[in-house]
């Protein structure tokens, strides 16, 4: 089923593009014409290409690093091709080709300078300034700036408008074309703008050289007597403080004050000793018996002597006193002599203490003179310091200058070497030869590009059209687009017959289209409930009156009672389809019932058909049709007729159909297929809807069934052919 679908979907394109081929087939010959008309007339264009090849090894730069250093610097390919395109496509580069070349006074260039000048635009904008007055101009702040004149502005632009840049396949090759309507002009012009690219390429890559000869030539002599200027300071200094080398001074007299400082501290020490032996020889000096405790008085030769014989006299006075008592001469006599030998000890202690005193005295002198010999010579180290620094300072200024003199002097000499360079990174290696055959325009790929999008430009067209086109022409139409039941299809009548088909040509197609609505009807599940239809229409001229006329007849060929009234008051013509008079009509029915038997039309042509046509012209037709009189007359003819079928006027321009839509069973309203819109047939729906009126559906009418691209157009060329006389299948 899916794929039955996806066919149907592609014939539904197909037949699209059959029904607008008119669209399609337009809009291919318009874009194919006019591209031929465009190629075979266009001024043929050469193009001369010269190709440029780039040595990447010598595309370098020249910087100095730290300390003079030369180091060379390799730039990115990409980025240097990018810039020597932006070069070749600047105004200056162009400006230099025309004076190079001298195209100024070439002929071929001067004619394209004149067309240049005259042509539309040119015209145009010059038109446009002269009705406009001429701006005045602000004065220029900067009179004395020269620019840079161009040779020829105009001659510029057209070397700019030509110029092609290509890089090739291989990053270091660069193709230069120039196009021009002269073959020998696009050769020899695209030579011209690479020899003029060389000599350019050269001067770039020497002019930085000499500019930078010329500034360090300059910053040379500055920086020469700067460095002579400072050298002098420098020794002034050195003779006016007395000193020929301020290193070798500040190491004497650094060594001098490390000795001194080496000496003091090692009289400190011995200072130190004698206070403290002096300090103990104190505090037990008049105590004898803590003399024993200090070990240097113990080790006095002289208190050893007298602490024993100290000791001896002791012992004997112990013996005597114990012998004869303490008064005894001899006792008494050795306390005379212990005291003796005590005072004596004590003596000797004392000379001990007043030579540890001088000994301290003596150092702490000594120390006291080392610290101010010590405090005099830091002031002379500080004193040279402070010389030092400043002769530093002066020195190091001087150091700097001459180090800034040396590395101008060696960039001079490399940018004056460098200055000399006549040598570029760029030579031609396939000039430009005359072209053999011209680049525009290209006819075979351009005339094939035209057919391609005339083909689909064309297709697109014919959908666009298609898709922009809101009426209803199909079956199809009806059901999505108004969502309607289709009745059937009337087809457009070629005028030799009608306009009641049914009787005139009753074997056509026409006719056969209204016995298929009629049996449509009859089948219907409500079939018996339709004795009143009512036929209309959104707009006039829909073909309602034919449609109604003809289905009226058909439904009485198949023995039904049929009356047709004529409910269009405004513009009756039914009368004139049977070729009736219209004398009396339904509008004097409704004015006095008493001429309905004089109303009713029979004719002897259509059997079992019934007539009333529209009447007197009425001055209040809605009025009259929605009276109760007219109620009444539709009741009664439901009970006389099978059907009764009305016609009204169309329901876009008056309210009469609203008001017959409500006496009727249902309502068919007949659509001009391809004619009208879906909004409009909408919108004359939306009032039938608002009073609930039961639409039975609609029928296409005037369909043009005979085209190929028609929608019918395999259903009804059977009645086509066969009405030719011709043994046509159906196809």
């Amino acid at each position: 089923m899916q794929s039955r679908d996806e066919e149907i979907h592609l014939l539904d394109y197909w037949r699209i593009l059959s029904k607008r081929r008119g669209v399609a087939i337009t809009f291919f010959c318009a874009v194919v014409g006019i591209v031929a008309v465009y190629l075979f007339s266009a001024t043929p264009i050469y193009k001369g290409t010269a190709q440029l090849l780039f040595e990447l090894e010598r595309n370098q730069t020249l910087n100095f690093a730290e300390g003079g250093v030369a180091v060379i610097q390799m730039e990115d390919p990409s980025k240097y091709f990018n810039t020597q395109k932006e070069i070749v496509q600047s105004r200056a580069f162009a400006d230099r080709v025309v004076r190079k070349l001298q195209l100024q006074n070439n002929p071929y260039f001067l004619k394209l300078k004149e067309k240049e000048k005259n042509n539309l635009w040119a015209v145009i904008d010059k038109e446009i300034k002269s009705i406009f007055p001429e701006k005045v101009k602000p004065a220029n702040p900067f009179q004395d700036y020269r620019f840079k004149q161009e040779a020829d502005p105009h001659l510029t632009n057209i070397v700019l408008g030509n110029i092609e840049l290509e890089i090739g396949r291989q990053n270091n090759i660069m193709k230069i074309s120039y196009y021009a309507a002269n073959p020998g002009v696009a050769a020899s012009v695209a030579n011209g703008i690479a020899e003029a690219f060389i000599e350019h390429n050269l001067d770039i890559r020497v002019k930085p050289y000499r500019d930078a000869v010329e500034w360090l030539s300059a910053r040379l002599v500055e920086s020469r007597g700067m460095v002579l200027d400072t050298e002098k300071v420098l020794q002034q200094y050195k003779e006016g403080k007395g000193v020929v080398s301020f290193e070798a001074k500040e190491n004497v007299i650094t060594q001098q004050l490390q000795e001194l400082i080496s000496q003091l501290v090692q009289t400190e020490s011995i200072r130190q000793e004698a206070e403290i032996r002096y300090n103990q020889l104190g505090s037990v000096i008049d105590n004898p018996d803590r003399l024993t405790t200090v070990p240097e008085v113990m080790n006095n030769l002289v208190i050893q002597g007298l602490r024993n014989e100290e000791l001896n006299v002791k012992k004997q006075l112990s013996e005597l006193s114990d012998k004869y008592g303490p008064k005894h001469p001899q006792v008494i006599k050795l306390h005379s002599q212990l005291d003796t030998v005590q005072k004596n000890i004590i003596a000797e202690a004392r000379k001990m203490l007043n030579a540890a005193k001088t000994s301290h005295e003596i150092a702490k002198s000594r120390e006291n003179s080392l610290r101010r010999t010590i405090d005099a010579q830091k002031q002379e180290v500080f004193n040279l310091t402070r010389k030092a620094i400043d002769f530093n300072v002066l020195a190091g200024e001087s150091e700097s200058n001459r180090r800034f003199y040396e590395l101008l002097l060696k960039k001079y000499q490399e940018a004056s070497l460098s200055s000399g360079i006549n040598i570029s990174n760029v030579q031609i290696v396939d000039s430009a030869v005359m072209p053999g055959s011209p680049v525009k325009p290209k006819k075979g790929s351009s005339f094939l590009l035209a057919v391609m999008v005339g083909i689909f430009g064309g297709v697109s067209a014919a959908f666009f059209t298609d898709y922009m086109d809101d009426t209803i022409k199909t079956a199809e139409d009806v059901d999505k687009k108004l969502d309607l039941p289709f009745l059937g299809v009337v087809p457009l009548t070629n005028g030799k017959h009608g306009p009641i088909f049914m009787t005139s040509d009753p074997k056509s197609a026409i006719a056969e289209s209204f016995r298929t609505i009629r049996t449509g009807l009859m089948l219907s599940s409500a079939a018996k409930q339709l004795k009143v239809i009512l036929v209309t229409s959104a707009t006039p001229n829909e073909g309602k009156t034919t449609t109604a006329a003809n289905l009226a007849v058909a439904m009485s060929q198949m023995g039904e009672r049929v009356l047709i009234v004529d409910g269009d008051m405004r513009r009756h013509n039914l009368h004139e389809l049977f070729g009736l008079n219209n004398e009396l009509g339904i509008s004097d029915v409704i004015m006095d019932y008493g001429n309905l038997s004089k109303a009713i039309i029979s004719t002897d042509k259509h059997p079992n058909l019934d007539i009333i046509s529209a009447g007197m012209q009425a001055p209040n037709p809605s009025e009259l049709l929605g009276s109760e009189k007219m109620k009444e007359f539709i009741a009664q003819m439901r009970e006389r007729y099978d059907r009764v079928i009305l016609d009204s006027p169309p329901i876009f321009a008056f309210s009469d159909s609203l008001i017959l839509s409500s006496l009727a069973d249902g309502v068919i309203i007949v659509v001009w297929g391809g004619k009208t819109s879906r909004d409009i047939i909408q919108k004359s729906m939306q009032p039938l809807k608002g009073i609930s009126a039961k639409i039975l559906g609609a029928v296409l009418n005037k369909i043009d069934t005979t085209r190929k691209d028609s929608y019918y157009y395999p259903y009804y060329s059977y009645y086509y052919s066969d009405s030719k006389g011709k043994k046509k299948k159906n196809i």
